[in-house]
């Protein structure tokens, strides 16, 4: 009878251990204000992205432009997919990985910005909760 148990405590341990190896871990990020840092560019103001707890997202790239890019976000283990689908916007769609927090501008396939123009690894850190203010899609 102990054998019998023993054996199947070890099945059940391979199992749980078989089943942690193939999840694959989703990286997580905090809805808030992430703003870019150090990159050197000629236009004033801080160039933020806003991400709310309803997958929507703001997004602003400098204080002399009115023009502010809204729509969706998605997350896929570790790439964060910024989608400007809100009425009168673009159409952009821009991508970026989320390392330890942040959110790393990945060029390739990205559509870019206007005003400050991305370069690969430019990197956004997360600098405040949203203020709850209100926002329109």
């Amino acid at each position: 009878m102990m054998k019998k148990t023993r054996t199947w405590i070890l099945y059940f341990a391979l199992a749980l251990s078989l089943t942690a190896c193939g999840k694959s871990e989703e990286a997580t990020l905090n809805p808030g204000i992430y703003t870019l840092q150090g990159y050197e560019r000629e236009v004033p103001g801080d160039f933020i992205i806003t991400l709310y707890d309803d997958g929507t997202f703001q997004c602003y790239e400098t204080l002399i432009s009115s023009y502010i890019g809204m729509g969706h976000y998605s997350i896929e283990k570790d790439k964060v997919t910024l989608k400007e689908d809100a009425e009168g916007c673009t159409g952009a769609v821009n991508y970026y990985q989320i390392a330890d927090g942040d959110l790393v501008f990945v060029s390739e396939g990205s559509s870019n910005y206007h005003f400050v123009p991305l370069e690969e690894g430019a990197v956004f850190t997360w600098t405040s909760d949203t203020d709850g203010g209100a926002k329109e899609l």
